[in-house]
């Protein structure tokens, strides 16, 4: 089975961060931030994916395939939102950006639930704060 992975850029008050924010680009657009992951990945999903489709491709495909969505925005935040709901997020990476921002819309709302074990954190110089989790079988 195929695994998928959710990169998430929130704020410390578990918002997304306002656009235009020099550390939210940082993470956009730099090596070590969605980038890196990516990379990593084989098949990108974007906001709006049909998620039906996605429950059967991620059944179908093999343990290579490693399926990524980037959550930075409230219409990446939404794809986040029936990512878990349908229990289907197998990795977890928070891009935690030291600003509270003023934003109503909350992405740590959106976070799945269960068991989650941290499998590596780092602070980059700029403050921001990686905290990669992969979910616990149960």
């Amino acid at each position: 089975m195929a695994k998928l992975q959710a990169v998430i850029a929130m704020t410390l008050d578990g918002a997304v961060p306002p656009e235009g924010e020099p550390l939210l680009e940082w993470v956009k657009s730099d090596r070590k931030g969605f980038p890196y992951w990516r990379k990593r990945s084989t098949m990108h999903l974007f906001p709006g994916y049909p998620l039906v489709s996605l429950i059967c491709e991620k059944e179908t495909n093999g343990s290579s395939t490693v399926f990524h969505a980037e959550i930075y925005d409230d219409a990446s935040s939404e794809l986040l939102r029936g990512l878990s709901l349908y229990r289907l997020i197998d990795e977890l990476v928070i891009f935690l950006v030291p600003t509270v921002g003023t934003s109503t819309l909350s992405v740590s709302a959106h976070l799945p639930s269960g068991n989650w074990r941290l499998v590596k954190s780092r602070t980059f110089r700029n403050g921001i704060c990686l905290l990669h989790y992969c979910k616990m079988l149960q």
